[in-house]
């Protein structure tokens, strides 16, 4: 198939990118005349869906280039990637005739540049990719071309200049472009739609260039016997798209990131708790049955785990247990009475996490927001509860009758942010110790995505075991 520029609907700037690219690669011996090295290395990067591979696919059908594509398939065995990547280099180096060397998705095969989810297959795969790069000919007539949804994640020796020398971002699809977009579908059928494709694309805000070309085509196969494709149906398809749950398999850096969360928040709970848990990638767990029994009664994403009735409370009866849990349900607090102390390791644990990305992974993701919003839900507890003396004293039903002063709740927040403060020094020093541990049990982890107790256990002391 013959690709064109008009190929792509919308993305005005990333087009005119790629125009001049293409006009540099078009014209080669104009340039090189003049003493110009031209781009050994390009990607095209952005979340999934987006066209990259169709900006590629433009870019070889302009530019007159041959495309060799870097196929893996299902193969997983490092001798064997290499072979097929060192194949396609070796067929495009050949040709006389100018040529792209194009792998689709890189990122999933190697190494991510901070070393957090590094394995040798993946470090024998990188090598090979560098050194073809570097032998690549100097006069222009090879291009390597590569998609990625991560490009963050691609190891700085890859990224470096002279080796990929332009970077492309491909998007979700904007405003204008959305409709560019809708536009060049529905013009392909000969039905015909209530709304403007303005209007859809006002309520398409999010969806990625795959998602809306679902949405024309699910519209158009169920338009009525004249091809007329109602407002409500088209509601109903966006609604449709937007609520579906169909499993996508993550990405190696959206779990190695959750692993670092999670195991960051383990490795904490671990040293004041050694209880029962279940290690796994889920957002809602932190590897320990005590502390996540106490933070389902705060947040009900969380699950009381099977061995949280091990734990010794002070002053607990046994025969009182269906009584009390039934107040609790009256009277909206935990069913289970914990102290001071158990609510300030808690603090430490959820901030593990928090630590863990700071540390090991040299960053900070989006995910940590629910650390925090757990944390405050605890401090608001025991500041309700006189934990933190009767002048810390912050009750929502007391306030609702009687405001406490600006002086008052001030000096609670100073409080509480002595506290998370204190806290965040505790776990980040416990993680500091383990930060060797956290990056070695992370690809395990990944690997398998979820490590019960009597699994976990004998791979903790192979790796030197948690230190407190």
């Amino acid at each position: 198939m013959n690709y064109t520029f008009e190929s792509i609907a919308g993305y005005e700037q990333e087009k005119e990118e790629l125009k001049r690219l293409c006009e540099i690669f078009s014209h080669r011996e104009k340039y090189a005349a003049k003493g110009a090295k031209l781009p050994k290395g390009i990607v095209f990067y952005g979340g999934t869906g987006t066209g990259k591979t169709l900006f590629a696919k433009v870019m070889a059908s302009v530019c007159g280039l041959e495309v060799f594509k870097i196929d893996l398939g299902d193969v997983e065995d490092e001798v064997t990637i290499c072979r097929r990547i060192r194949k396609e280099f070796t067929k495009a180096s050949k040709r006389k005739d100018p040529t792209m060397v194009f792998f689709d998705e890189v990122d999933k095969v190697l190494p991510d540049r901070h070393e957090e989810y590094v394995t040798d297959r993946s470090k024998t795969i990188l090598a090979q990719l560098l050194t073809l790069i570097d032998g690549m000919d100097s006069a222009g007539n090879i291009v390597f071309i590569a998609t990625c949804n991560h490009y963050d994640a691609l190891p700085e020796t890859l990224t470096r200049p002279g080796r990929i020398d332009k970077k492309i971002r491909i998007g979700n699809p904007t405003l204008s472009s959305r409709e560019a977009i809708l536009k060049m579908y529905a013009d392909r059928s000969s039905c015909q739609f209530a709304l403007a494709m303005e209007e859809i694309a006002k309520l398409t805000n999010g969806f990625s260039c795959a998602g809306l070309e679902t949405l024309v085509n699910k519209c158009i196969l169920q338009s009525d016997e004249n091809g007329f494709v109602s407002e409500q149906l088209i509601h109903d398809r966006i609604s449709e798209i937007k609520a579906e749950d169909i499993p996508r398999a993550r990405s190696a850096m959206d779990d190695a990131v959750h692993a670092c969360r999670n195991i960051g928040a383990f490795v904490v709970a671990r040293t004041m708790n050694d209880g029962g848990y279940v290690l796994n990638l889920e957002r809602d767990s932190v590897g320990n049955d005590f502390f996540n029994g106490l933070f389902s009664d705060f947040d009900s994403d969380y699950e009381r785990g099977d061995d949280d009735d091990d734990y010794d409370y002070d002053d607990y009866d046994e025969d009182d247990e269906d009584d009390d849990e039934e107040d609790a349900e009256e009277e909206d607090i935990p069913a289970r009475l914990y102290s001071k102390s158990d609510f300030m390791n808690a603090i430490t644990v959820r901030l593990g996490g928090y630590a863990a990305e700071e540390i090991v992974l040299h960053k900070l993701y989006a995910n940590v927001k629910y650390d925090f919003a757990l944390v405050d839900d605890l401090l608001f507890a025991m500041s309700e509860c006189g934990m933190l003396g009767l002048s810390h004293r912050f009750s929502e039903k007391r306030n609702e009758r009687m405001y406490y002063s600006d002086a008052w709740t001030d000096r609670i927040y100073a409080k509480f942010d002595e506290i998370i403060e204190g806290c965040y020094e505790k776990a980040r020093a416990i993680i500091e110790k383990n930060e060797t541990l956290i990056r070695r049990l992370i690809p395990i982890l990944v690997e398998r995505q979820v490590l019960e107790r009597k699994d976990c256990e004998p791979i903790l002391e192979r790796l030197g075991g948690i230190r407190k």
